[in-house]
């Protein structure tokens, strides 16, 4: 009786122990899930807004699959993307900062630097130092213009673009001519051409970036190294204009090249876009296959050697210095602006067929977008010869100025070196103006981002 009393009160401890041993575990393995429920809950519910300027909603879902399906489930922030029409932009953007209602993430054009200098967007290089400069060294540099000022970085570049040449190569060997290299090569073919009922064509007389184009050829520019002056009076950017110029006034070519069909019903031997132009041209005239080249933009020859740049353009990604999530809008750049995603979003959109091309700001990922070996090389040589476009006080009304001057010059028959001269003058007066108002901004911005 004894024994059976002890075994059984020997049995009851050990059946008592268990349980505890099993409670404990399974008060242990719910607070566990608990916390890491509660971190997952913390992670998740961050999203950040994101406008992408001049995006499609095809263009849209593309990066917003790619965003949901490895962005978030790696980091717990979840991302809400928007398009914004260019139409839209500029009214859209200025009433969201006014009210400090904006975007993690705007997605800008030329009003970078201006927006930044009024508190309205942070310094990503000052923001994260050493992931910002890792994430630059992979970006073409001649998209970094804009939204530089001195060692400030206002944004990042998401995709690249700068004008590029397609020329008809049927015609032009009927014409025992080839793919011509220079302005000066086009100039003397132009004769023959007009002959024949056709012409040589660049862009309208009056696209601000097809004169910067042939200036920065010449080696002139739009504005002074500092931004607060312009760089329009110098022989360079004279010679330039002057040479620009006389390609509608005296060379013979269209003053207004509206669309691409003169190309291809063989009116006009050449023509000048954005990057788009491969495959616009391979989506609207299919049956041209093996009678046109994509090519580089013509150039100008300077102390031996060849300089054909064009203007380079991207759009911009800056984080608004309103954001209240600016440590996970910076992730979400850097995830973006990898090489990998820039390949996916890229191949994505030109494999909709849409006869629209995004093309990535990074040379590695632009080497394995999907377009001929041949197309690539072309975008990729004429990116790296274009000029970056400078950071100018209040840009977008300058630019202002110098359209005025061209069209004095070829609507009105002006004199170029005066038309420009002027422009010169009624920019730098702007520009004094306001270089007292924008010093004040310069020192605040780096006062309040020294805290």
């Amino acid at each position: 009786m004894y024994f059976d009393n002890s075994v059984n009160c020997l049995l009851s401890s050990a059946i008592r122990k268990e349980r505890d041993d099993v409670m404990r575990k399974a008060v242990f393995g719910l607070c566990l899930l608990l916390v890491l429920s509660m971190l997952t809950f913390g992670q998740a519910k961050t999203t950040i807004s994101v406008w992408l300027l001049g995006w499609t909603n095809e263009m849209v879902q593309i990066a917003q699959n790619l965003a949901d399906s490895e962005f978030t489930p790696k980091t717990g922030i979840t991302v809400s993307l928007e398009p914004l029409a260019y139409a839209d932009s500029g009214n859209k953007v200025m009433f969201a900062m006014a009210s400090r209602d904006t975007p993690d993430i705007l997605s800008l054009g030329g009003i970078v630097a201006d927006l930044a200098l009024r508190g309205g967007l942070i310094d990503l290089a000052a923001f994260r130092p050493e992931e910002y400069a890792e994430l630059e060294q992979q970006l073409f540099t001649s998209v970094m213009g804009p939204f530089t000022i001195e060692a400030r970085r206002f944004a990042l570049p998401s995709d690249v673009s700068c004008l590029v040449g397609a020329y008809r190569v049927d015609i032009l060997s009927e014409m025992g001519i080839e793919i011509p290299k220079t302005w000066k090569e086009i100039i003397a073919a132009q004769p023959k051409a007009l002959a024949q009922g056709r012409t040589f064509a660049f862009m309208n007389f009056d696209e601000l970036w097809a004169a910067y184009s042939m200036i920065t050829q010449y080696g002139g520019q739009f504005f002074a190294p500092d931004g607060f002056a312009s760089a329009l009076d110098t022989p360079e950017s004279i010679e330039g204009f002057i040479n620009y110029v006389e390609l509608f006034t005296k060379h013979g070519f269209p003053k207004e090249v509206p669309s691409i069909t003169p190309f291809i019903t063989g009116e006009n031997i050449s023509h000048v876009e954005g990057l788009w132009l491969y495959s616009k041209l391979t989506t609207a005239a299919p049956h041209l296959e093996g009678k046109w080249k994509i090519g580089l933009v013509p150039g100008v020859e300077r102390d031996g050697k060849l300089y054909n740049g064009s203007s380079p353009g991207s759009v911009l990604l800056a984080i608004s210095a309103f954001s209240k999530h600016k440590a996970e809008a910076w992730e979400f750049l850097k995830w973006f602006l990898g090489t990998d995603v820039l390949i996916q979003i890229a191949n994505g959109i030109i494999e909709k067929g849409s006869g629209y091309t995004w093309l990535p700001s990074s040379k590695h990922a632009m080497e394995r977008v999907n377009l001929p070996e041949e197309v690539k090389r072309v975008y990729i040589e004429q990116i790296e010869a274009s000029v970056p476009v400078p950071y100018g006080i209040n840009s977008m009304v300058q630019y202002r100025y110098i359209v005025f001057a061209i069209q004095k010059a070829v609507v009105q028959n002006a004199d170029p070196r005066e038309a420009i001269l002027e422009a010169a003058r009624d920019m730098n007066a702007d520009m004094a103006r306001r270089k007292v108002e924008y010093q004040r901004f310069l020192a605040e911005f780096d006062k309040n981002n020294a805290r």
